[in-house]
């Protein structure tokens, strides 16, 4: 802008000269100034000082005067100060004075602005008094003491003009000035005591009020300091007030957004979908990353209205807004913000918010281009979009690389690239890769998880297990980076699950006690594994947080196992401590495996341990069911004097009498002393029990009862003891 300013002023003076030149070609002298050219530009930076169609114009045209150096511009300057007809230009010359202080030129004789300068700030308003008093320092205290005394000193005179010399001494440096400034407290002039007082406030932090004890202190300490000393007090404490006055402001927006907060949760639907609107569309950015906050949360109604709201925010003056934004867009992809996206990214100059925008626009492709998807992209975006992600993955940033490598591996994904091209892509991953060895760890790490993905998914798997097959192995061997290692197994699980265990068992990673590790070998065990897995696998099944991850992988491999296996490995399992319910499940598992297999003597042995479960855990209802699904009968009874045991006393606690009478009958008819003994024993300790309810006993009692004593006279003295019994339990 100030270039362009000085342009303008330049093309001005140009126009106004060319004449002249052509004078001077015409007298041969070409590298003369004829005598009228300073006149003319000086009356044309005078005319644009005094006409200048907005201030910039008219403070360049002042500053171009104070660098001509000669007598002439300052008595332009000056005579525009003395003047009181054009504020605007008076102002101008003001702010020129400003900033040559910064121009590292003379200015020539300063001198001659002083009493001008002194004038405005005797009889101006506050507002060319305080350019005035900011132009005056300029000059060294010394040379303006004099002038500002009297300004103060004459009390006859107007308050304004000594406020405005208040005004002066306040943003002075000096200790005379600030002495001067102790020293009005006791003016007569309460106007002027009072801004004495504010401005001596504002200059040390001393509250208003603060007793003369206090002033005369400061004055004590003011003679021990030097300008310098002075100009970092106030500077420490700007900077403190600064971060007070933020501290607050952040107080009371954090109020403000917290009954936003509540004004919005109390909404209905179209209610939140104004608010989030509406803040989106508000001046202050505290607002609108607050409306993007929830849009994040919860998606408005009005989809073309929120499109358009969140595209315009991508070129917002709040870096954070923007940054804030492309996040917001990264999860709204269904919007279709990819041209939007790339557009704002060229333009975008904050390295953050470029490549926040840059994530979206990688996701925004993945979604465009996915199966399925209903939106129209040009391929082109695509393309773009990998070469930028090129320029990333080249970065030595950890994040830009990852970022860059992420979207390549989406795009990668989607199968729509030819093979040349998807080739020179995963040769780029590749060379990336080597790079960070023994430089960057970590992003050696995430990028062959990137690698290890494209390992296992769509028409780039086979290349990519080509090319990267030998790192993986490689990092599977390093010990010093367990996420590189972790990468490593899961690329491997992709390229060969077979190879990828055994390099598990050879390189010991099963003792690795990372989580995310040893889900991923448990799982490759679960997959891949074989009957000599289960030891290890057993082992590991009560490690806390992955019990349920190592059943299911040991489930897994007894998938694949004959049943005669899972009976004899069933002791195994029972001895490291294994919950009941996995003995139950690997029996049935068992049980299903015999019956396919047609193998009758294992599906007997299978079942038998099947009913002794019930029994030993006193299962009786569930004993029960499970008698009737394999359709048991004492006619048909392929199983020993155990198990029969066993059946009677799921049948006796279970309520199932009639069967229980059928086993005992049986065994009766057919003298089977052993088993009718086995009986007798379920059959004291269900009468003695205290938990079985009397009324169960009883009819269980009046079955017993059914039995021709006569016949079998070892039987009498049991019932009368078992019927004493029941009666005790109905007296009490």
């Amino acid at each position: 802008m100030k270039q362009r300013v000085f342009f303008t002023l330049l093309i001005a003076v140009s126009f106004s000269s060319i004449s002249c030149v052509a004078w001077s070609q015409a007298e041969g002298d070409g590298v003369q100034t004829p005598p009228q050219e300073k006149p003319r530009q000086l009356r044309i930076f005078r005319e644009t000082l005094l006409q200048g169609s907005s201030e910039e114009i008219r403070v360049e045209a002042a500053v171009e005067l104070l660098l001509r150096n000669d007598t002439s511009s300052r008595n332009v300057l000056v005579d525009i100060l003395n003047t009181t007809d054009n504020p605007q230009a008076q102002a101008a010359v003001c702010k020129a004075l400003v900033k040559s202080r910064g121009l590292g030129q003379t200015t020539g004789s300063q001198s001659a602005y002083l009493n001008p300068l002194v004038q405005i700030l005797a009889t101006g308003q506050p507002e060319p008094a305080v350019l005035a008093a900011e132009a005056l320092l300029l000059y060294e205290f010394k040379d303006i003491e004099i002038s500002l005394d009297k300004i103060i000193q004459d009390v006859e005179a107007a308050p304004q003009g000594r406020i405005n010399a208040v005004y002066a001494l306040k943003i002075r440096s000096e200790p005379q000035a600030l002495r001067r400034l102790i020293r009005l407290l006791d003016d007569p002039s309460s106007d002027v005591s009072g801004a004495a007082e504010s401005a001596l406030q504002e200059v040390f932090g001393i509250p208003v009020g603060a007793s003369r004890q206090v002033w005369s202190e400061i004055l004590d300490k003011l003679k021990q300091k030097s300008p310098e000393d002075i100009r970092r007090d106030r500077l420490l404490l700007q900077e403190r007030r600064l971060r007070q006055v933020q501290a607050e402001r952040d107080r009371w927006q954090k109020m403000y957004i917290l009954l936003l907060d509540k004004q919005y949760d109390g909404a209905d639907e179209a209610g939140r979908s104004k608010m989030m609107l509406d803040m989106l569309g508000t001046d202050l950015s505290a607002l609108r990353i607050w409306g993007l906050g929830k849009v994040a949360q919860y998606q408005a109604a009005d989809k073309d209205a929120l499109r358009e709201k969140l595209f315009s925010l991508l070129s917002d003056e709040s870096r954070d807004v923007r940054l804030q934004t492309a996040k917001v867009l990264n999860n709204m992809s269904a919007l279709n913000p990819a041209e939007q996206l790339l557009e704002h990214y060229k333009q975008e100059n904050d390295p953050e918010v470029a490549l926040a925008m840059f994530d979206a626009l990688g996701e925004a492709c993945f979604f465009a281009f996915s199966p399925g998807s209903q939106i129209e992209l040009s391929s082109d975006i695509k393309v773009e979009s990998m070469n930028i992600a090129a320029e990333y993955l080249a970065q030595e940033q950890t994040e830009t690389s990852r970022k860059g490598a992420e979207v390549i591996r989406k795009i990668l994904e989607l199968n729509s690239l030819s093979d040349d091209t998807t080739q020179h892509y995963l040769t780029l991953l590749y060379e990336r890769y080597q790079k960070t060895i023994r430089q960057n760890p970590l992003l050696r790490a995430e990028l062959l998880s990137v690698m290890a993905h494209l390992c296992g998914q769509g028409i780039p798997k086979t290349q990519a297990c080509k090319l990267y097959e030998p790192l993986l192995i490689e990092a599977m061997a390093v010990t010093d980076n367990p996420p590189l290692r972790l990468s490593a197994v899961k690329g491997m699980i992709n390229v060969d699950p077979v190879k990828a265990l055994k390099l598990v068992k050879e390189y010991q990673l099963r003792d690795i006690a990372s989580p995310a590790f040893r889900q991923a070998v448990v799982e490759l065990a679960g997959t891949t594994g074989s009957a000599e897995d289960l030891d290890w696998l057993v082992v590991m099944l009560n490690s806390n947080g992955q019990s349920e991850q190592v059943w299911q992988a040991i489930k897994a491999i007894c998938q694949r196992q004959k049943p005669a296996f899972l009976i004899d490995w069933l002791p195994h399992l029972e001895g490291n401590g294994a919950y009941d319910e996995y003995v139950l499940e690997i029996l049935n598992l068992a049980e299903q495996k015999a019956m396919t297999e047609t193998a009758s003597e294992t599906l007997i042995q299978v079942r038998e341990k099947i009913i002794r479960w019930y029994a030993e855990r006193k299962a009786w209802d569930k004993g029960s069911t499970y008698l009737g699904t394999i359709d048991f009968s004492v006619a048909n009874n392929p199983f020993g004097e155990q198990t029969l045991s066993d059946i009677f006393e799921i049948d006796l606690y279970s309520g199932n009498v009639e069967k229980m009478m059928q086993l005992l009958n049986d065994k009766l008819i057919n003298s089977e002393l052993g088993v009718f003994m086995s009986f007798f024993e379920k059959l004291s300790l269900f009468f003695e029990s205290e938990t079985v309810p009397v009324e169960t006993k009883r009819s269980v009692l009046d079955q017993l009862r059914t039995i021709d004593v006569n016949a079998y006279p070892n039987f009498k003295e049991p019932i009368d003891i078992w019927t004493s019994q029941v009666a005790e339990y109905i007296s009490d």
